[in-house]
């Protein structure tokens, strides 16, 4: 039966990702999207995650179960109803679409302001990634700010190039940016959403000013090898990270430990990044503990991510992460005071009450994705918005695999930092073309009056020859 149930999570994977092609082909929704960014986190973490548990019945250490039959029926449900529903809440979204489709700046965007510019928001991103250490409370949330900072600045650097791809002072400048950038996100890191953001977030800029023009079926050979490249930096860095409180995680040791990497240590974690990190057993773990012993918190993710920025100092007793809290129930031993699971998405929303929480938060993901699609496809005439939307992909992507509320928090926190220093960055470099923007807003409304003149004369067609004469 686990077979079974194993290749129908196959078979979903390949289902989405022809949906996910369709939908490009006849422009339903671009190929490089936030919507496809998350699904293509939901298939790796959870739906092939999954199917390798079921095949293998291999899961995470502490997560093992006598059987995956029951577990793994209730996984493939919860996870179908959720990509089910959120696919078409995504499509449905008409009132976000309309609001996200409103007025959007038209910027006057040379090749020398947006370098200029995307060196700016780096230089901040690299000061604002230290300056909060040692302050109380807002070391915890500068570190994401000056990620959303840092990849906004490579991105609008790789804008400029992608005008102008053999230009050799911005392919270097990029260049040097985007290694900046890479080690000031590698000094005290662990986790490797911030260095996977950095890395799409240029494919997103070139994607959104160049590549997105281009046949799908010349794109997907140019996005499989940037895939590649990408999944081999992250591969790296992940075969080198060493866990506990006392590691040293300063440029020189991270760096060292990349060019040291053992073998077998980089065997293993291809192997834990095809199978999703069994966040996909441990969902199905959290699936048969919560029906088997309880243990149901209402909407948690959500509670979670409200009260994630209150200091536990204020509030001993806050909400812990899932992925904490899951470790904690299966008693695993031999593990750092602060290790987690992570749980995927199916392990939260059983978590959080299925009922409740698998069709709301189907409706907020998609409408949240929804919003940040629609405003980048609306706004090819102001890169700052492009990048927003592409500073925190990293997160997007791992959402799936949980702690939904953290990834979410992170997400948020980059995106207002690369808003907020954005825009003063931008109302010094990249100011607003408002001829342009007049020209724009009176065309549309010259246009308008024409549609409307048109009806009205095939309402009245007595009036007809007193319109024309007008006209």
């Amino acid at each position: 039966m686990t077979v079974v149930l194993a290749i129908y999570l196959v078979a979903l994977t390949v289902l989405v990702l022809v949906a996910i092609r369709y939908d490009a082909l006849v422009g339903r929704c671009q190929l490089l999207s936030t919507r496809n960014f998350f699904l293509i986190g939901l298939l790796l973490f959870q739906a092939s995650s999954g199917a390798v548990t079921l095949f293998l019945d291999e899961t995470e250490r502490g997560a093992e179960l006598e059987s995956f039959v029951f577990p793994g029926i209730g996984f493939c449900i919860i996870l179908t109803l959720f990509t089910l529903l959120f696919i078409r809440f995504y499509g449905r979204a008409r009132w976000v679409e309309r609001f996200a489709a409103g007025r959007t700046r038209i910027r006057i965007t040379s090749k020398g302001r947006l370098v200029t510019a995307g060196i700016l928001l780096t230089s901040i991103g690299c000061a604002l990634r230290f300056a909060g250490d040692n302050i109380p409370y807002v070391a915890i949330l500068l570190p994401q700010i000056a990620a959303g900072c840092l990849t906004g600045g490579v991105a609008l650097i790789a804008i400029a190039w992608a005008r102008s791809s053999w230009n050799i002072f911005i392919a270097m400048t990029l260049a040097g940016a985007t290694a900046v950038s890479s080690a000031v996100l590698l000094v005290g890191a662990f986790g490797r959403r911030e260095l996977l953001g950095l890395l799409l977030a240029v494919i997103w800029a070139l994607y959104h000013e160049k590549w997105r023009l281009m046949p799908v079926t010349r794109f997907i050979p140019r996005a499989t090898i940037a895939g590649v490249l990408v999944g081999g930096a992250l591969l790296a860095f992940s075969a080198s990270r060493v866990g506990g409180e006392n590691v040293d995680r300063s440029l020189g040791q991270q760096v060292q430990r990349i060019l040291t990497i053992d073998s077998r240590v980089a065997e293993e974690m291809l192997i834990a990044s095809l199978s999703g990190q069994f966040a996909g057993g441990v969902s199905m773990w959290i699936f048969n503990e919560r029906v088997m012993n309880g243990g149901y918190y209402p909407l948690h993710s959500l509670v979670y991510l409200v009260t994630l920025p209150i200091p536990r100092d204020l509030w001993p007793g806050k909400p812990e992460g899932l992925g904490f809290v899951a470790v904690q129930e299966a008693s695993v031993t031999g593990v750092a005071d602060f290790f987690s699971w992570g749980p995927g998405l199916v392990g939260h929303l059983m978590h959080d009450v299925p009922l409740i929480s698998i069709p709301l938060y189907a409706l907020l993901v998609a409408w949240m994705l929804k919003y940040m699609d629609t405003r980048t496809a609306c706004s090819t005439r102001d890169p700052l918005t492009v990048v927003l939307f592409g500073c925190a992909l990293g997160q997007v992507l791992g959402m799936p695999r949980g702690d939904i509320g953290l990834f979410a928090f992170n997400m948020f926190a980059a995106y207002a930092g690369m808003w907020l220093f954005g825009h003063i960055v931008a109302g010094m470099v990249l100011p607003i073309d408002r001829e342009s923007e007049q020209e724009a807003l009176y065309g549309e409304g010259d246009e308008q009056e024409l549609v409307d003149e048109d009806e009205a004369i095939e309402e009245q067609p007595e009036l007809m020859t007193d319109a024309r004469g007008r006209g």
